[in-house]
């Protein structure tokens, strides 16, 4: 999901801190208690007793409900970069777009980690493998309509992927991840430069209307995660009008846009093409008889329209304001009508390896030791507004995650006394970066972004910690849209700047150890401008290691090796994760099958209903 619009609105949230929220455990960084589970459960039928509480979303079904009725209103302090499945990268889009579209594979309508679980929508099946990893085919199910009533086939799904990885000079919003595995050898250009309709990319065919076969280069076991991106859902071609397509786009979903105005609202209603039929997993219910969304609502009281009745939910997705965290946690009621759940993200530090002495792992292991987590907490919003202190790469909710715990100091506050034996072990083995009493002789950057002020205070701490072991370093805020671009992600920038530290928070495009690291540890992932690999380290063994989980097929297996690799990360001092992000969110009683989905780090509103 959109790193830069996720995780810049998170920020919007910034939690104020409470003293009782900010206590953790000494004896572990884990947290392993607050890591949601859930039971695998179907949306009910009928009766069924609903999961009541705080929290209860996140483990449960909230007001269980199949009926369809009222009208569900969503509120909204953006708007959609694009409705179309195929240009979207919007996290709250995501986990909204099912209403319309139905891409081969989606989310599990699942309450917390079972939701990160892909399960078929369009597909009939996962994926059937063969070829060595290097060949997977979908058959789509028979029956499924436009609105219009025409029958998708699987020449919609070839065209529609083809537009949304290939069509980037025309769809400049979603991601594009299968020009990277997919064989092509037609070099194909994309249907909006190559204008002919036999042309396309050669390592996707369609041997029959439901039928569709992916070519791989190289095996990618997670191709699953993939298919269910939005970009996924069928387009016919003769009705693609490019980055307009929007505004006439044919719904495949339980819903249709009746109308879209930018920037003020969306309307839906039932779709009556769509046939139950071909939902057999009942992911694409009804369950409102119209739903409205408010665009661009004023964040400063956009919760204020939970509480006065004039709206169901805030599609955001990013939690309350401080204002209204305080008001919740100190009302009972309001707090069993409320989640704090992870966010499938990470904030953390990377420090910058081209950077001497921090070339040496031993430097790199100082700044593991002396980092104040605890601090950091209570800066970034405490238990339920901020999360919990981090001790790997990867959040809680990836599958195979485990806890990594190799820099454990009392009560998370850091142990100035280990970090200076790191330091004492890289001053001998590079003394002329020191000065003779152990402190650095040159002063470096921490580098972060200007879009909040948690971040502002939490490498203000940073700074603090590095001085306590004789590293002395000024702060560098920089344009959070240019942050990557031009500065922290900017080789000669960080060079010239002599930057050791870069803030950065981090969310998955798919919850998969892939999805998650692969852009911040791998070598590729390494670019003069505009890369995430914040550390600059080209690291054989990591990339073998992702080499390794991506040869995979068992699921087990391949998270395990993901685990194995985010430890490694921490093993090299790469990273020091800070904070596992967590946002209260507010569901007032008005609202029907109320999940929290890990798939998304937020609730799966295409699942949701009103009474």
């Amino acid at each position: 999901m959109n790193r830069s619009k996720l995780l810049g609105g998170v920020a919007l949230a910034a939690c104020v801190a409470l003293a009782a929220s900010a206590c953790s455990s000494s004896k572990t960084n884990s947290n392993s208690s607050n890591t949601p589970t859930a039971a695998v459960t179907t949306l009910p039928s009928g009766n069924t007793s609903a999961a009541t509480g705080f929290n209860a979303a996140v483990t449960g079904i909230v007001n269980p409900s199949n009926a369809e009725g009222g009208t569900l209103r969503l509120v909204d302090r953006s708007d959609f970069d694009s409705p179309d499945p195929g240009n979207t990268y919007d996290a709250f889009s995501w986990s909204i777009i099912g209403d319309w579209a139905r891409p081969l594979m989606t989310y599990a309508q699942q309450p917390g980690t079972a939701g990160s679980k892909v399960v078929p929508d369009l597909a009939q099946g996962p994926g059937v493998v063969s070829n060595n990893g290097l060949t997977w085919t979908y058959k789509i199910k028979p029956g499924v309509k436009y609105q219009d009533g025409s029958v998708v086939t699987s020449a919609d799904v070839k065209y529609a992927i083809e537009r949304s990885n290939w069509g980037q000079d025309t769809l400049v919003n979603g991601p594009a991840y299968l020009p990277q595995f997919v064989q092509d050898t037609t070099k194909y250009q994309g249907p909006y430069k190559d204008k002919n309709p036999n042309d396309g990319v050669s390592g996707i065919t369609t041997p029959d209307a439901q039928t569709i076969v992916f070519n791989l280069t190289t095996p990618f076991s997670d191709f699953d995660y993939l298919m269910a991106l939005p970009g996924s859902a069928p387009v016919p071609r003769t009705k693609d009008t490019g980055a307009d397509y929007f505004k006439t786009l044919l719904s495949t979903g339980q819903y249709k846009i009746d109308s879209y105005q930018v920037g003020n609202e969306m309307d839906l209603s039932p779709n009556p093409n769509f046939d139950p039929n071909t939902d057999p997993d009942k992911l694409h219910v009804l369950r409102a008889a119209k739903i409205v969304i408010k665009l661009k609502q004023d964040k400063a009281t956009i919760d204020d329209t939970l509480f006065d009745g004039s709206a169901d939910a805030d599609l955001t997705g990013v939690g309350v304001q401080p204002a209204t965290q305080t008001k919740i946690l100190g009302d009972p009621k309001l707090k069993a009508q409320s989640d704090s759940a992870y966010a499938n993200s990470t904030e953390y530090f990377a420090i910058n390896t081209m950077q001497k002495p921090f070339d040496n792992v031993n430097c790199r292991q100082a700044l593991e030791w002396v980092i104040d987590k605890s601090t950091m907490l209570t800066e970034a919003g405490g238990t339920f507004g901020g999360g919990d202190i981090a001790s790997t790469l990867d959040p809680p909710t990836i599958p195979g995650w485990k806890a990594g715990d190799q820099y454990i100091t009392p009560g998370n506050k850091g142990d100035v006394t280990k970090a200076k034996a790191s330091l004492k072990s890289c001053q001998a083995a590079e003394p002329d970066a020191f000065n003779a009493d152990g402190t650095t002789k040159d002063t470096f950057e921490i580098m972060t972004r200007d879009n909040s002020v948690k971040e502002a205070n939490m490498v203000q701490t940073a700074q603090t910690n590095l001085k306590s072991i004789g590293i002395n370093a000024t702060i560098d805020t920089k344009p959070f849209d240019k942050y990557n671009s031009q500065f922290a992600g900017n080789k000669q920038y960080v060079i010239a700047h002599k930057v050791a530290i870069s803030f950065m928070k981090w969310g998955a495009d798919f919850p998969s150890g892939y999805g998650f690291m692969y852009s911040l540890l791998a070598s590729s992932a390494i670019h003069d401008s505009g890369g995430y690999n914040l550390s600059w380290d080209a690291d054989a063994t990591i990339d073998n290691d992702f080499k390794t989980a991506l040869n995979e097929n068992d699921p087990t297996q391949r998270g395990a090796d993901y685990a194995a690799l985010d430890h490694q990360a921490l093993a090299d001092a790469l990273v020091v994760p800070l904070v596992w992000d967590k946002n209260l969110v507010y569901r007032p009683s008005t609202l029907t099958n109320v999940i929290f989905s890990q798939g998304y780090g937020m609730y799966d509103f295409s699942a949701m209903g009103v009474k």
